[in-house]
């Protein structure tokens, strides 16, 4: 049997954080966890800041994501296509919460959005360039300016804390391995 694949997007308004097939995505949740896998059923779920591991099939991909929301199902089609083919649908042309086409066969495209307001691949993340934005942040909460910018500045402060941690995590596991 062929693996299940599907097609995962990262996007956050810097750009595509990560665009491929995948085996399977973990992202978190304000409740915990959640997995990911082909044919996963239509969903939209809230994420929480945390990291995300993607599953390639080759090797296993650590993004930091700052909240945001995942989608799953079948991929929208043009509007001004012609409905194609139901093949692999059964007689009763079963259809999403959107009136799309639900896939029964492998062949039909299955896939997950991820809109996050930051996302970064672990390798991506420049340490150096990370601690020094954490201490600049930190200076600026001492000067103590208007609520606005303390707002902020703390949230650019979450956001280089989460970048080290998944970075030392992902550092870790490739040193155990």
């Amino acid at each position: 049997m062929a693996e299940q694949l599907f097609r995962l997007r990262v996007l956050s308004p810097l750009g595509t954080a990560f665009e491929g097939s995948v085996r399977s995505v973990t992202l978190p949740t304000p409740d915990g966890e959640i997995t990911v896998l082909a044919h996963h059923m239509p969903m939209v779920a809230i994420l929480a800041d945390g990291e995300m591991r993607v599953d390639t099939g080759q090797k296993e991909v650590s993004i930091a994501i700052a909240g945001g929301f995942l989608e799953t199902g079948a991929p929208a089609e043009p509007a001004a296509a012609a409905p194609p083919a139901l093949v692999g649908l059964p007689a009763s042309n079963s259809a999403d919460y959107r009136g799309r086409p639900q896939p029964t066969s492998p062949s039909m495209a299955w896939e997950a959005t991820v809109l996050s307001d930051f996302a970064t691949e672990s390798d991506s993340i420049e340490i150096a360039r990370v601690e020094a934005a954490k201490a600049r942040a930190e200076q600026l909460l001492v000067e103590r300016k208007e609520r606005a910018e303390i707002l902020m500045v703390e949230r650019d402060m979450q956001r280089a804390i989460l970048q080290l941690k998944i970075a030392e995590k992902t550092r870790t596991r490739r040193r155990r391995t």
